[in-house]
C-alpha cells in the first residue's frame, strides 16, 4: 500500500480465467511475493475508488478516444482500514504508453480540501503535500464532480528481482453511480461489469479476472516470457469507462448483485 508520491510506469492488461490465475501464480512464485498489506487480509483486499469527471465527461471521452495525453482524478479508500482510515488523492496521467501517477494520503475531513479550506489544507503531512496539491490544481481547473464509485477485490504481488514490478489480479469489478463527495457506498447493491463474454454486462455467474502487469520502462524478462508461455492476449481495459458504459446501457440489461465481501 506504500507507493512513492510520484511514480512513472507502464501497464499491460489481460482478461484471464481462474485456471490461468493459478498457472500465473506458479510461474511468478520464484520472482514475486504477496504484497504485505494483502498478506494481512488473506491475500486480497477491497478497493473503493471515487472517480471525478466534468459534466461533459471529459475524462471518459479522452479515454475512449485514446487521447495521447490524458488524466483521471480519483479518490481511493480501503474498507478494511475502517471508517476513519485515510483516503488517497490520485492523479493518473497517461502520456502515450507511460503512466505518471501522483498519490497523497489524508486522514481528516477530506471534502474540505476540495473546498479550499486553508485550515484543512494545513493539516496535510509534508510528504503528501505535493501530490495533493497536484490533485487540487487539476480539480480547480475544470468543474469536476463525483461520477462513479468503483469497487473491486485485488490480489497483489510485487517483484523481488526488479526495482519496480507488480502483478495484480482484480476480481468482482462493480460500481455505483456517485453524486456525493464520499467514498462510502450509498447502499449494498452494486452493478457488476465483469462479464467474461461481453466484458460490459453482468450475466456471468463468476467474475472474470483482470490481470495487470506493471513495470517502469522495460518489460522484465520473466514477465515477457510468462506472457509468451501462457499465450496471454493484451487488451485495453479501463475500469472507469466500463462503469460509465454500463450506466449508459439500457437499465434492463444491467444486473445488480448484493454483498461483495469486504
Amino acid at each position: 500500500m506504500i507507493t512513492p508520491s510520484t511514480l512513472q510506469r507502464r501497464e499491460y492488461k489481460y482478461l484471464v480465467s481462474e485456471d490461468t490465475v493459478e498457472r500465473i501464480r506458479r510461474y511468478i512464485g520464484g520472482f514475486c511475493v504477496i504484497d504485505a498489506y494483502a498478506a494481512a487480509t488473506s491475500g486480497r483486499y477491497i478497493t473503493d475508488t471515487l472517480y471525478l469527471d466534468t459534466p461533459r465527461l471529459d475524462s471518459y471521452a479522452a479515454t475512449i478516444e485514446n487521447a495521447g495525453d490524458r488524466y483521471k482524478l480519483r479518490i481511493r479508500s480501503y474498507p478494511s482500514a475502517g471508517a476513519g482510515g485515510p483516503v488517497f488523492f490520485e492523479v493518473k496521467r497517461r502520456v502515450s504508453e507511460s503512466i505518471i501517477k501522483t498519490r497523497g494520503s489524508f486522514a481528516g475531513d477530506w471534502p474540505r480540501l476540495l473546498d479550499g479550506d486553508a485550515a484543512t489544507i494545513a493539516q496535510i503531512a509534508p510528504k503528501h503535500r505535493g501530490a495533493i496539491d497536484n490533485f487540487l490544481c487539476h480539480h480547480r481547473y475544470l468543474p469536476y464532480r463525483p461520477t462513479a464509485l468503483v469497487r473491486y477485490e485485488r490480489e497483489p504481488y510485487f517483484s523481488l528481482v526488479d526495482d519496480y514490478a507488480r502483478v495484480t489480479f482484480d476480481r468482482s469489478l462493480a460500481f455505483q453511480p456517485a453524486g456525493e463527495l464520499s467514498v462510502l457506498p450509498a447502499h449494498d447493491r452494486w452493478t457488476y461489469v465483469d462479464d467474461a463474454v461481453s466484458q460490459r454486462s453482468t450475466y456471468a455467474r463468476h467474475s472474470v479476472v483482470l490481470l495487470e502487469l506493471k513495470f517502469t520502462s522495460v518489460v522484465p524478462h520473466w514477465m515477457r516470457r510468462m506472457v509468451h508461455t501462457l499465450d496471454l492476449q493484451r487488451l485495453s481495459f479501463c475500469k472507469y469507462t466500463r462503469a460509465i458504459d454500463a450506466m449508459r446501457a439500457q437499465p434492463s440489461l444491467r444486473v445488480a448483485r448484493v454483498g461483495l465481501r469486504r
